[in-house]
């Protein structure tokens, strides 16, 4: 069983601070990835923003390249694996938003803590305690209440799609990487961790990257193409994952993941404050049962 920081500890505090940052970032992925799907191909837009988030990296790795080659060496199937994860998870994400609507997304990404939580029990034998589960439960019903706009009948009309199923599985893929990084035991920086499971995550979208480009549509090369690649490599691949990843090793993957409920609720804020969207009392309702639903959760203690 791995030890993880005490709820009411100082440690825990900071890592709560770390994560609610990160999924700020996080919040940012759907709105630009979803804002520029006419002129980017979805492929395309993330094997570029990994890519150049890995060059941004290379540096670091350098600076003590034999030291951590051989870390890298002792670890590259389990690093590949969950490149392959997080940059696939991205990548479906893309795809979806192609094909559904920013709502139908946020109501998916909602299901994410409850897949990871299923993941720790299914093959590491994690249980959560009975608060836990009620404030996953009322964090989700908050997302309802947002996407919903208070009136549940909005809920019976939303059209579900193949996107909607791709974005699903991205889900599971991101639940998957969570479940399985915080168990990876390498002694590497968060930075130094993060590089090579980019790199292989560029790898192996690559062939995709280069199928989509011949068959569908090549990235053009315009002011709106790069100030979403360099927006979200360095926003979104780096801080928000460098911070997330750090978040998780502290607290763990299950009370982790609850704070990627906060995703609509920041979503909301942004589109208030820069889209001058008015601000409604259904959002506040629905804000107030995510913060109870994310303050249950980690003021319990977990076996994760």
């Amino acid at each position: 069983m791995i030890k993880h920081a005490d709820a009411s500890s100082e440690g825990s505090k900071v890592a709560y601070s770390i994560l609610t940052v990160s999924v700020f970032f996080l919040a940012l992925n759907h709105i630009i990835g979803r804002s520029v799907h006419d002129v980017v191909p979805p492929l395309g837009l993330t094997f570029w923003r990994w890519f150049l988030a890995t060059v941004i990296l290379l540096p670091v790795v350098l600076l003590d390249f034999r030291s951590t080659l051989a870390i890298y060496r002792r670890h590259w199937r389990a690093l590949l694996l969950l490149g392959g994860l997080i940059v696939g998870a991205t990548s479906l994400i893309m795809v979806a938003l192609n094909f559904t609507s920013a709502t139908n997304v946020a109501l998916i990404n909602a299901t994410q803590p409850t897949l990871t939580v299923l993941f720790s029990w299914l093959f590491y034998g994690v249980r959560l305690t009975r608060v836990q589960v009620l404030g996953i439960l009322v964090a989700f019903v908050g997302v309802l209440v947002m996407i919903s706009q208070g009136t549940w009948r909005v809920l019976g009309n939303l059209e579900f799609n193949a996107g909607d199923l791709i974005a699903l599985a991205a889900m599971l893929g991101f639940a998957a990487y969570s479940v399985r990084f915080v168990r990876l035991r390498h002694g590497l920086s968060p930075a130094l961790a993060l590089f090579p499971m980019m790199l292989g995550g560029c790898v192996l979208l690559l062939p995709f990257y280069i199928g989509e480009s011949l068959m569908v549509k090549s990235v053009p090369i315009n002011p709106t193409s790069i100030g979403a690649v360099v927006s979200l490599a360095l926003l979104v691949s780096l801080c928000a994952m460098l911070m997330w990843n750090a978040g998780m090793r502290m607290v763990g993957a299950n009370r982790a993941s609850i704070f990627i409920n906060l995703v609509p609720v920041f979503g909301v804020l942004m589109a208030v404050f820069f889209l001058g969207e008015q601000f409604e009392l259904y959002h506040l309702a629905g804000m107030i049962l995510i913060s109870i639903g994310v303050w249950l959760v980690v003021g319990s203690p977990s076996t994760d």
